[in-house]
């Protein structure tokens, strides 16, 4: 009895861990969302098409982000013990390939931007996800952290 509870009990925990963790990262895309609108000032026209093409490289980035996260962990220096030169290549080969692709579609991403918004709101833009960057870490250090001692 004591086993099907604890197995009970995990599988719950389990199941709240992963839907915390779907509703963090949506509410970390929509407030990327509202940080860059603010920032570019996009018109509507501008929005329109802005958008799509926007979630479609950041889908694309986030998908590479994970592959390569998998594969950093099979390049671990414990992991990598007692694997073959030639498997230890193909691993490397492939996380070279992954950057590479990485870099060729924010370059096509740029490319498609062009026409959509003007070029200072593309570089705008560059500027404005480093801003989401830095500031969201910074929340993150700081709630980790807990709030400054006080004098």
């Amino acid at each position: 009895m004591k086993k099907i509870i604890t197995l009970i009990f995990l599988f719950v925990c389990t199941i709240s861990f992963g839907q915390n963790f779907e509703k963090r990262a949506e509410r970390v895309k929509a407030l990327r969302v509202a940080f860059i609108s603010n920032k570019l000032d996009l018109t509507s026209q501008e929005a329109e098409k802005f958008w799509p093409i926007f979630n479609k490289f950041s889908d694309s980035q986030m998908d590479l982000h994970k592959q390569k996260r998998k594969l950093m962990l099979k390049l671990k220096p414990e992991n990598t013990v007692g694997m073959s030169d030639t498997a230890t290549l193909k691993l490397l080969n492939e996380s070279e390939d992954i950057d590479a692709d990485m870099e060729n579609k924010k370059r096509q991403f740029v490319k498609d931007l062009q026409g959509v918004i003007p070029p200072q709101k593309i570089l705008l833009l560059k500027k404005t996800e480093e801003e989401f960057k830095s500031t969201l870490l910074k929340k993150l250090n700081d709630r980790r952290n807990g709030p400054p001692p006080r004098n």
